[in-house]
């Protein structure tokens, strides 16, 4: 038999940016290519989202309502959103604990 379809969906351990905000990403391959959903949370409410699409060639980073992060989470997310992007995809080494 020949394949038609192929996906796959990983989701991955949170990423503490503070004790109260965590992003928690997915990563769903399928036959158009990786597509990286993050969905940013604190005190269990979404803050916002991150997404990178390869096949659409596009990285996008939302936070609503910003107001409820601390200028330091919102920095550290900022920062932080491309490293973890090519950590998801498979371009870069996972970290590893000291």
């Amino acid at each position: 038999m020949k394949k038609v379809t192929q996906n796959a969906t990983i989701t991955f351990e949170p990423e503490v940016i503070s004790e109260h905000t965590k992003v928690t990403f997915t990563k769903v391959t399928n036959s158009k290519g990786t597509t990286i959903y993050g969905k940013i949370e604190k005190d269990n409410a979404e803050v916002g989202s991150i997404s990178a699409e390869e096949a659409g060639n596009f990285l996008i980073t939302s936070l609503k309502p910003v107001n409820k992060l601390t200028d330091e989470e919102v920095q550290a997310i900022y920062t932080m959103v491309p490293g973890w992007i090519k950590e998801a995809s498979g371009d870069a080494p996972a970290a590893t604990e000291d």
